[in-house]
């Protein structure tokens, strides 16, 4: 049995730690708190920063691969630990690209991956001035578009909608402006927001979830609700699928490129990536963005397919073949988010109404402090038909409530 390490103490290594146990398994976790999701399951769990060198070394001797739960972690160690021979999925490379939006962006381009037109702000390598996102707005056609930060966004964080010039010269306080190394986007009108999920093994065999389409909560700037199988026709599904598959493929050549020329090996695009894709009204796919870990849009998977994306995850971690990727049945899930107001302990108000209706698994993540709009749990849907899961998620939703106990 490898032992495995992965970087983050959040809910996506928690559910991985989940559904590993079904095959038996040994994984220790890095974690800048205890208690936390991941660290409540883990075999072992380490203390610290996760942008750490040191901390993230700790952890590399003591298991025999090595991944991550999350971006912001010190890519610079991942990179010293292939030197060495020691396993990263996804590799450092892939990671690197990922943390930088603009890398990201020029990625797709020198691919031919679509996505919407962007342009650079200052150059890309400095704070971003009024005048300089006004000209960058300007060269793509005027007003509206959407800033996004080379580097540290994260659940909407690090994106501002610009829809006009005075948006374009305000900061600070109620200011849409990003005073940071950014770039900008033409505001894509799309139909659909979808996603699509790709696992790729250490082998290169590929395999990706049915597309999804996503619902975003406006007031926390963060997925809502993901319905599985898109309600689009079956060619835009198959579009969906070769658009995300393409964006792996380009991050998995980028990434064994980089340590060839460094002269070590590289699991390259190896793991589970969440692709992020805009569906717009002439029917074309334009990517958004991606990430190289499970993903929101594919907690579904955990009831409405044949393998999770937590075990296909575990699977490629630990060396063995790819899950199937089969639906099962039509699912929704909904994000279970902290109430407004709601702070301290959490209380979960209306559970086992919420459990009581047909085709609905709920997972808690067990924060131990509730946050309005924190996401602490999620709830799936399953059901013969998509109309159906819908109105089981919803009634299942609007029984259960996440409230704080002072």
């Amino acid at each position: 049995m490898k032992r495995i390490g992965i970087l983050g103490g959040g809910q996506l290594g928690r559910m991985t730690i989940e559904e590993s146990r079904k095959l038996l398994s040994y994984i220790e976790v890095l974690s800048p708190d205890y208690p936390s999701p991941a660290a409540d399951l883990a075999d072992a769990t380490h203390l610290g920063d996760l942008m750490d060198y040191e901390a993230v070394m700790e952890v590399a001797r003591e298991v025999d691969v090595l991944s991550y739960e999350i971006e912001h972690v010190n890519v610079d160690a991942l990179w010293e630990l292939e030197r060495g021979g020691m396993p990263v999925i996804p590799a450092a490379a892939v990671l690197a690209l990922i943390q930088d939006k603009g890398r990201q962006k020029e990625l797709m381009d020198a691919n031919g991956i679509p996505t919407a037109a962007w342009a650079w702000v200052d150059g890309g390598q400095s704070p971003a001035t009024p005048d300089g996102l006004h000209q960058a707005a300007l060269s793509l056609g005027g007003y509206p578009v959407v800033q996004k930060a080379r580097r540290g966004g994260y659940d909407g964080r690090g994106v501002a909608v610009i829809r006009n010039e005075a948006d374009a010269r305000s900061a600070g306080d109620g200011g849409r402006l990003l005073a940071v190394p950014s770039f900008v986007e033409r505001k894509v009108a799309f139909d659909k927001e979808l996603a699509v999920v790709v696992a790729r093994d250490q082998a290169g065999r590929e395999a990706s979830y049915p597309c999804v389409e996503m619902v975003f909560d406006e007031r926390a700037n963060l997925c809502d609700s993901v319905l599985m199988p898109a309600r689009v026709p079956p060619e835009t599904l198959a579009s969906a699928e070769a658009v995300a598959r393409s964006v792996v493929d380009a991050l998995d050549s980028a990434a064994k490129a980089e340590a060839a020329a460094e002269g070590h090996p590289s699991a390259g695009a190896a793991g589970v990536f969440g692709v992020e894709l805009f569906l717009t009204a002439d029917g074309s796919i334009l990517v958004n963005e991606a990430a190289p870990r499970p993903h929101n849009s594919g907690h579904v998977s955990m009831e409405a397919c044949v393998t999770s994306q937590f075990e296909q995850y575990y699977r490629i971690l630990a060396g063995y073949p790819l899950g199937s990727t089969a639906l099962i049945m039509p699912g929704m899930m909904v994000n279970l988010l902290g109430e407004p107001g709601a702070t301290g302990e959490p209380d979960y108000l209306g559970l086992a109404d919420a459990l009581s209706v047909p085709g609905v698994s709920v997972h808690l993540y067990d924060k131990r402090e509730v946050r309005p709009f924190r996401k602490m749990g999620h709830l799936t849907a399953i059901a013969p038909s998509a109309e159906e899961a819908m109105e089981r998620a919803e009634r299942a939703r609007k029984a259960l409530r996440i409230m704080g106990r002072a």
